[in-house]
């Protein structure tokens, strides 16, 4: 072979996109895996993924092929900043273990790598096979809220042009038979993912301008709408036909697929005969391959390049290994967690109310009397947070929602003895049967306080690129047996007595047992 073949001569380009590409995925192999999972996962509203990663790869090779004679790659410094930038992002997510936003950033590294290489204006088209991966991942499910409401009031609509009595309230739709809710499962979500997906993929593959490509996409997600509606519409006529007894009402997500193929197979027909009736919204193919710079490089340094980008693109999990103490914390018993109070009459729990935090290394529960009344006590410390094991997680609940309901809450902050401020967040919770508590619950994060589980999580990122994982919450609960403010004066007085060996347990636990910051406001 020649040592000086050129980028533009043979299968160099491509060799190099796909080695990096292959290469970054393996250093983020974390992150990959968890996409792998959220799209086996049993109802999983990503399951699309796996048929969407080949078709992916299919795509970014076909548009690299057909474009190979006029991809040069050289020198783009900015890209290489942006992909260090984004790698030390990925380090952040990781660290805090927000496992969206590590996917999301793996797909923008994977998306970079291509400009990085080629530049922007010559690989714009070759980057959307890869992000078209976003479709794939779980961040689309806070979609599924906002498209209740409109879900339920086309269906009303429909109902009553089509001349049946209906009443919509909010995402209910009540008829003489009965009274039918939109869900979350009945949002529509999975079928807009998947039109979107499918429009993207149509309108990559036919050459739609951006303006015609956008247009496309609002309309399929319009027929994703419908065909949703359509399918609730079919539903709450079998409710209405049967008095409420049809198996549909049951199990209806068949329909819907079926509703949904039928819609978009329709809408696909259309989108043939109007493109070439009426509409020219593809973009003119390239009159031949481009002329090629004369700063085209060789073999060696192409390779070079592409191991820069790839060093770039590494900058997070390399500052990790390098930087960041990695060894595993020593786990203490349980024993060494439990407070020791001598002023106070340590009695026995009320099991009606029952916190829960998945996977902690040391959890302790108790329950203290002072003299205007009882306090009930909960803490559950991390050694160092993991997936699935973390301190702020919507799998930790403070109190069961099953048995208990809100009734308001509130941040709140107080002075202490010592003159430090201590944020805590306040809910007042009740039971059916007339019980009634008031919460407070705060954040140890690395040594850093907050009670604010956004703010835990920004704290993790920190303390975590300071060298500490550790992390804990405390709870505590007083019973209603006269007034809120009552509750409140009891809980006070056991923060002021007892703050003092709860941060001595939880707070300032680390390998040299000191803390972060003093500052815990």
């Amino acid at each position: 072979m020649n040592p000086t073949l050129r980028t533009n001569d043979g299968y160099l380009t491509g060799f190099v996109l796909f080695a990096c590409l292959l290469a970054i995925t393996l250093v983020y192999l974390s992150s990959a895996l968890s996409l792998y999972r959220g799209w086996t996962a049993e109802n999983s509203l990503q399951s699309h993924g796996l048929l969407l990663l080949p078709v992916s790869i299919y795509l970014l090779a076909r548009e690299w092929y057909t474009s190979r004679s006029r991809l040069v790659i050289g020198y783009r410094p900015v890209f290489w900043v942006l992909l260090g930038l984004c790698s030390m992002a990925w380090l952040l997510t990781d660290i805090a273990k927000i496992q969206l936003l590590s996917q999301v950033l793996l797909i923008l590294m994977l998306w970079l790598v291509v400009p990085a290489l080629f530049g922007l204006s010559g690989s714009a088209r070759m980057g959307i096979p890869i992000l078209i991966l976003l479709s794939a991942t779980p961040g689309w499910s806070v979609l599924a809220q906002p498209l209740q409401e409109p879900t339920a009031y086309l269906v009303n609509q429909m109902l009553q042009l089509t001349g049946y009595t209906s009443y919509q309230e909010g995402f209910l739709i009540t008829i003489p038979e009965g009274v039918f809710e939109v869900g979350d499962t009945c949002s529509g979500l999975r079928y807009q993912i998947a039109a979107l997906t499918l429009a993207i993929i149509y309108a990559f593959v036919s050459g739609y301008t951006w303006i015609g490509g956008a247009v496309y996409l609002l309309l399929a997600s319009g027929v994703a709408f419908l065909s949703n509606a359509i399918r609730i519409y079919i539903v709450v006529l079998s409710g209405h036909y049967t008095n409420m007894t049809h198996s549909l009402l049951e199990d209806h997500i068949w329909l819907g697929w079926v509703v949904f193929a039928i819609c978009y197979a329709v809408f696909m027909l259309l989108t043939l005969w109007i493109e070439n009736r009426f509409l020219s919204v593809r973009q003119k193919p390239a009159d031949g391959p481009a002329a090629v710079a004369s700063s085209r490089l060789g073999v060696v340094p192409s390779l070079l390049i592409g191991g820069i980008v790839l060093l770039s693109a590494s900058t997070g999990p390399l500052y990790r290994y390098v930087g960041l103490d990695m060894t595993a914390p020593v786990v203490q018993s349980e024993d060494s967690f439990q407070l020791s109070l001598p002023g106070m009459t340590e009695v026995a729990g009320d099991r009606g109310w029952q916190p829960h935090w998945i996977n902690p290394d040391a959890v302790v529960r108790s329950r203290y009397r002072l003299s205007r009344g009882a306090v009930d006590f909960f803490a559950a410390y991390y050694a160092e947070q993991d997936q699935g094991k973390e301190v702020v997680s919507d799998l930790n609940y403070a109190y069961s929602p099953g048995e208990w309901r809100i009734e308001s809450q509130s941040e709140v902050t107080f002075s202490l003895p010592d003159g430090r401020k201590l944020p805590v967040r306040e809910e007042q919770i009740s039971q059916t049967s007339g019980n009634k508590r008031v919460l407070w619950n705060w954040y140890y994060v690395g040594g850093y306080v907050t009670s604010s589980s956004l703010k835990a999580k920004l704290f993790g990122m920190l303390s975590g690129l300071q060298g500490r994982r550790d992390a804990a919450v405390v709870v505590i609960s007083s019973a209603e047996t006269g007034s809120a403010e009552t509750s409140r004066i009891v809980l006070q007085e056991f923060v002021e007595q007892a703050i003092g060996e709860i941060e001595q347990r939880f707070r300032l636990r680390s390998a040299e047992d000191t803390p972060i910051s003093d500052e815990i406001n």
